[in-house]
Formats: C-alpha cells, structure tokens, sequence
C-alpha cells in the first residue's frame, strides 16, 4: 500500500485529485500526473516520479511517502519550488521531515 501525506500537495491543473489517487493505489495507469515523494537519499529532498512508474511492482512497492502530485513534469517542478519556498521562509530550515510533521 502506498503512503500518502495526509494533506498532500496539489498541483495547478490537478482536477479530482481523489479519483486520481484512487487510480494510484489501484496500480491504474493516469498518465501526465507526477508525483512528489519524500527522498530516500540523505542528500535530497523530495524525488519527482512519473505516477504510471507505479504500474511497476517494484516501483510501487518501494516507493516513499508521496507528498504531492501534480499535472506534468514543469507543474511537479513548480510545485516543489512553491514547498521549498513556503518551508524555508516559515522555519528557516530545509528539514522537510520536520516541516510536514508540524505543518
């Protein structure tokens, strides 16, 4: 079962992100739809998946919290940039953990 942030983030175009992710946990194709994931590596943030990966047992099977979606790969772009903003300007701070614990 995939992990999702309970609020997650929803990018601009995103039109019933409800049906979309019900697709997701399903292993349905949505295609055009990108996903914003918690990074595994120490060194990054956040990690920007094309949604149709997850049609890959392995993919899905090992895939971090998702905290985002978002309509194409500028729109995932975008909407990471508006979370490192937002982050940074409230807590002064790039520990995303932390920041979406107390958000």
């Amino acid at each position: 079962m995939l992990k999702w942030l309970d609020r997650y983030y929803i990018g601009e175009g995103i039109k019933g992100n409800v049906q979309i992710q019900s697709k997701i946990n399903a292993g349905k194709p949505v295609p055009g739809i990108w996903l914003i994931t918690l990074s595994d590596n120490p060194d990054n943030l956040m990690e920007l998946i094309p949604a149709d990966m997850l049609l890959l047992r392995s993919v899905y099977d090992t895939c971090p919290m998702i905290i985002g979606m978002a309509k194409g790969k500028e729109g995932a772009i975008k909407q990471v940039k508006k979370i490192v903003e937002t982050m940074y300007k409230k807590t002064g701070s790039l520990s995303i953990r932390d920041y979406l614990k107390n958000r």
